[in-house]
């Protein structure tokens, strides 16, 4: 039997849950993982929601190196799971409903990062740091844990003698485990137990509970990538979702890109975009992987980044991100938005937003109410900061808060396009090429492949008019003479004869380059923001919906605790 289906089982009649979260200090191989998503796959009473995180040293060689019956029949969904790196990997199967988190790191450093109530913990002792430090471990198990949490005490490997376990007894009452009989070598492990302290667990210092709350109705404001990707995320969790946009149809806006990258951005000291991207580009991956068709919609098919260099006669370095690829936006937004709980309104501009005993009346340009619900979500783009700005002349509380958010402008974009020759014989490389601009060639259509080259970047300003076509093409062709030099002199017929066709859009951009993720008012967790996204859209917006998604529902988030404070509005 499972811990899942040991604790599931142990549970009284009539107590199903939206979700149950398990936490192993082991990972291993992953055996026990692959073992609880097969108890959970065949519970009739099952959650809607399974949270799995998984503590580890260090990154495994070879995750799911098992002989479990379950690992090939899960071949091509546990692909994602290779070459981990240090840090906090998410890792989604079932359409999102199992969520492996895997954290590879220090026991007590990774679980400070965390921020949820596990139902489950199962404790492998010879993981535990040795000295002092067993003891600040166990506290910080401790804070991840509610009462009655249930415990399950293993000496882990065979050769860890279960005699090692018995100092451990005085340790976990101290902490406020409570062993469901003595520890003894003589009986069989593993041990059982359960968080069951005789003092009253206070959670006051931890304001993220705040943001916790039933799945109830709730509004997103905004149908492109990030309004999508929310209502998506927040479905899957049991909220019932309408998304509305000024548009009558979705992806109408910025989110309209015929097609977009997604791929990690490296630096020296891999700093907080470095690791967002890395994240994020492996969550909008898994999610083409399960909702659209490969090689139509979306490929992983690599991307190759050129650095240039300042420095005269060097050549620029290169440099491959195999998990990268292109996706077709208005797919993914389709797909997201296809989920039975969410519906779409479209023809519909929110100019206003009003409190009432009942939650948020949404108000059209006509002052009147075109619904009212518990929370909402603005991910309309550069339009969430004027309408912000008009509530706050009647919800005053707001205006502090605004002055502390960073500042939001809009960036003008223009895609230039073609089709392909057929037969294609000019030297198009056969994976999308990025760096001061980027060229994605080979995307299929229906009236054939076409090549798209951008994007161009010119901030709004009322003192720079916008550029006309031409010249944003000619910027495009510049940035391709520097990336691709051999295919550029190829493409000059094109050039010169005014061949190329545009895609325009407005990209939303903060002044630090990052999105804005979370609560408006601290303590009012019933207005939230999610956009921002720059020129990364495809990159951000998966892994910004998991993390406002994982705050309303008090699971564990994508990334850790630390990262996500830096997407925060007022920038914690």
């Amino acid at each position: 039997m499972t811990d899942f289906e040991h604790t599931w089982e142990s549970l009284p009649a009539g107590s199903a849950r939206p979700a149950w979260c398990i936490l192993h200090t082991h990972f291993g191989d992953g055996a026990h993982f692959l073992d609880t998503w097969a108890a959970w796959q065949t519970d009739p009473h099952r959650p809607r929601m399974l949270h799995y995180v998984a503590l580890t040293q260090h990154a495994p060689a070879q995750i799911f190196a098992t002989d479990s019956p379950h690992v090939h029949a899960l071949q091509h969904a546990l692909a994602q799971c290779n070459r981990l790196d240090k840090g906090q990997h998410r890792l989604c199967f079932e359409g999102g409903r199992v969520l492996l988190t895997v954290c590879v790191g220090g026991m007590i450093d990774t679980l400070r990062e965390q921020q949820f109530d596990a139902d489950a913990i199962v404790l492998d002792a010879s993981t535990l740091p040795d000295g002092d430090q067993t003891i600040w471990a166990l506290k910080a198990l401790a804070r991840r844990c509610k009462r009655a949490t249930h415990l399950t005490l293993t000496t882990g490997t065979p050769n860890h003698a279960a005699s090692a376990l018995l100092p451990l007894t005085p340790l976990l009452l101290q902490c406020g485990f409570v062993i469901q009989t003595p520890l003894d070598i003589d009986r069989p492990w593993p041990q059982y137990g359960a968080f069951n302290p005789r003092w009253d667990v206070k959670n006051t210092r931890e304001p993220w509970r705040l943001s916790v709350g039933e799945p109830q109705h709730c509004v997103v404001i905004g149908a492109g990538l990030a309004g999508a990707s929310v209502a998506a995320s927040l479905a899957r969790r049991g909220w019932r979702v309408l998304v509305v946009d000024m548009a009558d149809q979705p992806a109408q806006g910025a989110s309209g890109l015929p097609v977009g990258l997604t791929a990690p951005v490296l630096s020296a000291d891999d700093n907080v975009l470095s690791r967002l991207t890395r994240s994020g580009a492996r969550l909008s991956l898994q999610q083409a992987q399960q909702l659209l068709t490969p090689g139509q919609d979306w490929a992983l098919s690599g991307v190759e980044e050129i650095q240039f260099d300042t420095t005269a006669g060097a050549p620029p370095p290169a440099l491959w991100h195999a998990k990268a690829g292109w996706i077709k936006p208005a797919s993914l937004i389709t797909a997201w938005l296809r989920h039975p709980a969410i519906e779409f309104q479209g023809n519909t501009r929110i100019a206003n937003l009003r409190r009432s005993g009942e939650g948020w009346q949404l108000m059209n340009e006509r002052a009147e109410v075109v619904c009212t619900t518990q929370r909402v979500v603005l991910a309309n783009a550069t339009g969430a900061m004027p309408l912000l700005h008009t509530v706050a002349e009647t919800h005053t509380a707001l205006q502090p808060t605004l002055s502390k958010l960073p500042a939001i402008f809009g960036v003008r974009g223009l895609v230039s396009w073609a089709q392909h020759d057929v037969p294609e014989t000019r030297p198009f490389p056969p994976h999308p090429v990025n760096g001061n601009g980027s060229l994605i060639a080979g995307v299929p259509f229906a009236d054939g492949q076409r090549w798209f080259l951008g994007a161009s970047y010119q901030p709004i300003s009322p003192r720079k008019p916008e550029w006309p076509d031409d010249k944003n093409h000619g910027a495009n062709v510049l940035r391709l003479d520097k990336l691709l030099p051999e295919l550029s002199a190829a493409l000059t017929p094109v050039f010169e004869a005014g061949a190329l066709s545009a895609w325009k859009g407005v990209r939303c951009v903060s002044a630090d380059r990052l999105p804005l993720v979370g609560s408006v008012l601290p303590d009012d967790p019933t207005l939230w923001l999610c956009f921002g996204m720059g020129s990364r859209g495809l990159t951000h917006t998966a892994l910004c919906a998991e993390v406002l998604a994982a705050h309303w529902a008090g699971e564990p988030l994508p990334i850790e605790a630390s990262l996500a404070q830096q997407l925060w509005p007022q920038r914690k």
